[in-house]
Parts: structure tokens; sequence; C-alpha cells
């Protein structure tokens, strides 16, 4: 996907379009139709947002911009609890496993929940277990240097090369069990490198330890290391994505660097509820955050912290179908890999 300005206004059109539910795309109110489609029990308490990620992470940024438009239309109030623990396994087995299917849990989830429900849930849970509601955005993994030490202005060309001239030395922010770990793992494989990988619950986290210089390399998105980036603390190295950011124009692919095409990864956060949700409380839940995405002022504050929009989940008609076979390419990664038979 090619992140050109003109592009990701496209797609923010798209996103806008996609997200209008049938009757209010006839023209019907927003707020009128969510009071049309509000069960006459429900809520009468506040709903969770839940994030398996730390505050302050690009999980918990996304979640807490969508809670405050669906605020905003719905007049409803919802809280963000971020219930953390395992690099997301906590939270993402209360969702699948103890959460109550009621409607007053809402899970803000990356598709990081693939990889624990196919590498680590060992069968107690799946990721259909979680049905969504809503696609929100998607955001590329990038690795962020210092601007300090000994490795401050070196390209990531010349960190990896250190990592191979001094294998283990060069410390670097992983989340186990997820993108974080096979971005290394693919550089590592083609390159003769070798970090020395230290584990974190999440991107931000790993970010304040590279910041704090408790790492040498972090691995994140913009909204996770802007704040640090605009105080001159960190210097963007590399993007897992197709094409160059529009926002960090001098900031190189790693398809680009390295010469490959499979430096690809990325996030794709959607809403979900814990399956078994009543039919009429799931649909008004997919409405008022569908609507929230509709806000113009949502998806310009989303495009603010980095993040764009996929066309294909963005204009989709079945998201749990579309979302899927986002999944079952995961999956047939794992295999090929050896990390699941």
């Amino acid at each position: 996907m090619k992140h050109s300005t003109l592009a990701r206004l496209i797609v923010a059109c798209a996103v806008v379009a996609a997200a209008v539910t049938p009757v209010a795309a006839q023209g019907a109110d927003p707020k009128a139709e969510l009071a049309r489609l509000k069960p006459k029990d429900f809520p009468t308490q506040p709903i969770e947002f839940t994030v398996v990620y730390p505050a302050g992470g690009g999980m918990d940024v996304a979640a807490r911009l969508l809670a405050k438009y669906v605020e905003k239309w719905s007049g409803d109030r919802i809280i963000v609890n971020n219930r953390t623990g395992g690099a997301g396994m906590v939270g993402h087995a209360y969702l699948a496993t103890q959460a109550k299917p009621d409607g007053y849990t809402v899970g803000a989830l990356a598709n990081l929940v693939w990889g624990d429900a196919m590498l680590r849930a060992q069968g107690r849970w799946a990721y259909t277990d979680l049905e969504p509601i809503a696609y929100v955005n998607s955001d590329a993994l990038i690795w962020v240097g210092p601007t300090e030490g000994p490795y401050k202005g070196m390209s990531v060309k010349d960190i990896v090369q250190a990592a191979k001239d001094k294998p283990g030395t060069i410390r670097i922010a992983t989340v186990p069990g997820s993108m974080w770990e096979y971005l290394v793992d693919q550089i590592e494989a083609n390159s003769g490198a070798k970090f020395l990988r230290v584990p974190f619950q999440g991107g931000g986290a790993g970010i304040t330890a590279l910041v704090g210089g408790n790492v040498d390399v972090a691995q994140g998105f913009y909204s996770e290391f802007r704040g640090h980036l605009e105080a001159g603390k960190v210097r963007p190295l590399a993007v897992a994505s197709a094409a160059r950011m529009d926002f960090l124009k001098d900031m190189p692919t790693f398809n680009e660097t390295f010469g490959g095409s499979d430096y690809l990864w990325q996030v794709i956060r959607y809403a979900i509820v814990p399956k078994g949700t009543p039919a009429d409380r799931k649909a008004y839940l997919a409405a008022a955050v569908q609507i929230a995405m509709k806000d113009p002022e949502l998806v310009a504050e989303y495009e603010k912290t980095g993040a764009y929009f996929d066309p294909k989940l963005a204009g989709s008609k079945d998201l749990a179908h579309d979302l899927g076979e986002y999944a079952e390419r995961e999956r047939e990664f794992y295999r090929k890999t050896g990390r699941l038979k």
C-alpha cells in the first residue's frame, strides 16, 4: 500500500463510507439510528473497552481515541481497562474464556491475538471465540534508534552489520511471540546478525527503555515514539511496510534496505465482543463503533498517530471472513517457519 497523502485521503474517505450502517446510509441521523438500535435495558452501566497491552502503547492510544468518539455519538459511558500480562496473552485469554458475553465488554484488539490463539492457547480457545464488530485501523512496525551513545547516527544497515560483527551485543526490544520477534527472526536469518533480545509487554515499553538507555534499538508504532522523536530523543530507522511513509519520507523500508519483499509487518486493530453476546447488544455496539469511525475528526486523529486504513477491511461487508483470511495467512507463516505443525 503506497502511503502517499492522496492515497491516505482516499482510503480515509473509504473508511467513512464503509462504516455506514444500512439505515444510516439512507440519510438517517447517526444519533437517531443509535437510539433506534439501542436495547431498552442496555446499557445500564459503563461499557469496558479492554486493551491487552500497557497504557501509552499504540493499541491503548487507538482504544482511548475510539472510546472518546463512541461516547460522543452514543452518550454511553466508556471506560478503558488495560488487562496486561504475558505480552497480551492474559487479556486475550480473559476475553475469550472469562469475559461475560453481556455487551459490557468490548475488546480493542490487534491481529497479535491470532498468534496467541494459534501458538500459545494450547487449544483452550480460538480467535473465532472473539466476534469482530468493527475494523479500526492499521499500523506498520518501525525500528527506532538512539540519538546518543555508540549507535547514534548509524543506519539500520549499519546496526545490522554491527550485530553480525559482534553477535549478541546490540540490545533490541521485542514482544515475545509476535511480529516484533518475527521481524528480528527475518533480519537475523537473512543477514547472519545476532541481537540480544530484551522482552517487553508492548512496543511502548520498549520505546521507553530506548530513551532510558536500557536497549539500543526499539520497535513500535509512530504514535508510541512521536513525542520522543519531536523531543530529539529517538530517530526512526526503517519501516516494515511496502512503501515509505509520507510523514517520515527519509525513513527507508526494510525491503529497500535489504533487497527483500517479505519484510511486511503491520498491526490490524479491530473491535470484538465475546462469543455469545446477545444479537441486539452486539448490533448496537457495532453501530456505535462504526458511526464513531465515520467521524472525520476521529479519522484525522488516527492519521496524526501514523495509522492508515486497509481498503479491504475498511470496505468489508463480512469483517469476520476478511479478517479470517489474514489470520489463515499468518497460520501458514507459522507452519512454514516450523512454529506450528
